[in-house]
């Protein structure tokens, strides 16, 4: 190995979040170009692991990447008061120690999804990545101290997010939107008239807007049609599941919990429409790049998308059908023009693959 990446992260892993999966498949990527990767993260819960075998299991990988899992003495998750301040102590605290001991140990190049560590490690004149997927002010204020060190650097995932940074630091931030993992989403030809959505049913405790879903679809209901939700958690979807079947009974639908990525593309690659659905919130409209849209097109899909302005950013738009937040109207109108679609091309896809994000990052610390 030329040379070596220390990635260091607040999440915890194993894990069927799309910002675990991706940070994976980030390391694994980087592991097959020629860079060994160190993953340094807390045990913060009873199901959190740092044996490699585990690891490789879960998320379906072979490469050696080196794993540590650290101590986190701080309850995560279990004050059910004060839950946010809770989390930014415990995330401050733990980054702190954490940067203490890893910047001592290794001279390396690092990069992170924690603003804490990304503003410690910068403190430190360390070489320094940070991969920005939301702001608040308190974020603003770190990223934007970190950025005045010179070897800090940000990616940002939208131009939304790099334009709510100090503009004089532009040439220090670079948008590379999400990708695919090009190892398990491939396109098919065998295509049913199948619907599918892979997501949770809320974010941050608000709604995405899949209550449209329950309603009776009229123009679809004679068309033999499938829907799959495959949960990215173990979510209690009875009240979903009951609403749809009432009011849809001739659409067949069948729901997945925390399938592996291996198990999603199989999905994925069978059905002909995926839905992108999420509420309005700022995160939604200007942060959002969502890994499952890359996926859905890499598998050949069309796509329905709800009218934000980060899904009107996204590459490839001649494949999305738009409707309008909570208007059940053009969601049924849209979802009857997606089948009408040719399906999606792999044409030029490969540029939004993995093994393409992976260089443009190893580009950046050599810049």
């Amino acid at each position: 190995m030329n040379k070596e990446l220390i990635y260091i992260t607040y999440q915890t892993f194993p894990g069927n979040t799309a910002n675990s999966i991706q940070t994976i498949s980030t390391l694994k990527h980087m592991f097959r170009q020629d860079i060994k990767t160190t993953l340094i993260f807390p045990l913060r819960n009873k199901e959190s692991s740092s044996e490699i075998l585990d690891l490789k299991d879960h998320y379906s990988f072979s490469e050696n990447i080196e794993v540590i899992g650290t101590i986190h003495p701080l309850p995560f998750k279990k004050i059910s008061y004060f839950e946010k301040l809770a989390y930014l102590i415990s995330h401050f605290a733990w980054s702190y120690f954490t940067v203490k001991k890893y910047s001592r140990k290794y001279n390396k190049q690092f990069f992170t999804r924690s603003e804490w560590v990304f503003y410690f490690l910068s403190n430190k004149n360390k070489d320094v990545i940070y991969e920005c997927h939301q702001l608040s002010k308190l974020k603003k204020y770190l990223v934007n101290h970190a950025l005045s060190k010179p070897n800090s650097r940000v990616i940002a995932l939208t131009n939304f997010l790099k334009n709510e940074l100090d503009h004089k630091y532009d040439k220090k931030i670079e948008i590379i939107g999400s990708s695919y993992d090009n190892d398990f989403f491939k396109r098919s030809n065998k295509k049913s008239k199948t619907f599918v959505y892979a997501g949770s049913l809320n974010r941050f405790g608000d709604s995405r807007g899949l209550n449209l879903l329950t309603n009776k679809l009229k123009s679809l209901s004679d068309k033999n049609l499938k829907f799959i939700l495959i949960s990215s958690k173990n979510e209690n979807l009875n009240e979903f599941q009951n609403s749809f079947l009432k009011n849809n009974p001739s659409i067949e639908l069948e729901i997945f919990y925390e399938l592996n990525q291996k198990e999603v593309g199989h999905v994925l690659s069978n059905s002909s429409v995926g839905l992108l659905i999420n509420n309005e919130s700022k995160h939604s409209r200007y942060y959002s790049s969502p890994l499952k849209y890359f996926e859905y097109i890499a598998s050949g899909l069309n796509v329905v998308a709800t009218d934000l302005d980060s899904h009107r950013n996204l590459p490839f738009q001649n494949n999305i059908l738009y409707y309008k937040y909570d208007d059940f109207v053009s969601f049924e109108k849209a979802l009857d023009e997606a089948l009408k679609l040719k399906p999606a091309t792999d044409k030029d896809i490969n540029i939004f693959s993995m093994e393409n994000r992976v260089r443009k990052i190893i580009r950046l610390f050599t810049v």
